[in-house]
């Protein structure tokens, strides 16, 4: 091969790779505009291993269709701890064990060659001890005014499920001032009807302390179920509970838990004797 063959030979390889870096440089960012990266909150305890969950999927797609062999970077506490690409259906898993304890945020970013273009994704990994204290929340009583639940939709409509609206204005300070230094929190959508996804963004969004979010049936026996359950998952310091129902505070006294409600202006008795029943955010540390 003679000098000006070499030549041509190197500006058609050289094309060739400016082209493929366009297009990927293309597909990234088309990528970084349609995807939604979302992080799941897991719970553990340190030493304990636990898996890492992320999906990243396409938002505007009938069904939220999945991003699939996408290499995802995870970061704990501001740690990278791995790497995992995407499923077919957009999930990216990776096995942690933390060593300390704590509430723990996860981190969770696409893997590009720009990061102008990266896309991340927020979570919480809840490393609790079991020795310490856990206060069950009723997403009810987070809220200023009522919970809302939407009729079931027409079909081919996305459920619009719980809308929780506009945050009590005293709730989240008075839960972070308990969390801070006593308990932990297990926040519960006693309606059955929520997204997880939704009620951790109103959660963080409205500045509230990081707890794990349990949504259990509307049925009469799911809330002593979960209790039961979280005592067999090892949980067995369940402490106490902040409720709104006489059915919420029938279940906790029931189960010799300290309970205090904050029940809506119009409600009038029902609840049972042990349960304290406060008209405001104000008082609920000093009966806890």
């Amino acid at each position: 091969m003679n000098q000006s063959d070499r030549r041509l030979v190197s500006l058609v390889t050289l094309k060739l790779t400016c082209s493929l870096l366009w297009i990927v440089i293309g597909l990234n960012a088309s990528l970084a505009q349609a995807a939604n990266l979302s992080v799941t909150d897991v719970l553990t305890s340190p030493g304990k291993p636990i898996q890492l969950q992320a999906r990243l999927t396409n938002p505007e797609a009938e069904g939220e269709i999945g991003f699939p062999d996408q290499p995802l970077e995870f970061i704990v506490h501001g740690r990278t701890v791995g790497r995992a690409n995407t499923d077919e259906k957009g999930w990216a898993r990776l096995d942690f064990a933390p060593s300390m304890r704590g509430n723990l945020p996860i981190i969770v970013k696409v893997v590009t060659p720009s990061k102008v273009d990266a896309i991340e994704g927020k979570g919480v990994l809840l490393s609790w001890e079991r020795r310490r204290p856990i206060l069950l929340i009723d997403l009810a009583v987070l809220v200023e005014g009522e919970l809302v639940t939407d009729p079931p939709p027409p079909e081919l409509y996305k459920d619009p499920g719980l809308r929780l609206g506009d945050a009590h204005p005293a709730a989240a300070a008075e839960l972070s001032k308990l969390a801070e230094f006593y308990y932990n929190l297990v926040y519960l959508d006693l309606t059955g009807q929520g997204h997880l996804e939704d009620i951790q963004d109103w959660v963080r969004e409205h500045q509230f302390p990081p707890g794990m979010i349990r949504i259990i049936p509307k049925t009469p026996t799911a809330l002593t179920e979960l209790i039961q359950d979280l005592k067999k998952e090892g949980w067995e310091k369940v402490s106490g509970g902040i409720g709104r129902t006489a059915d919420f505070a029938e279940v906790l006294v029931q189960n010799r838990l300290q309970t205090v409600i904050l029940p809506l202006p119009q409600t009038k008795g029902g609840f049972p004797r042990r349960a304290i029943v406060l008209s405001d955010w104000s008082r609920v540390r000093r009966h806890l």
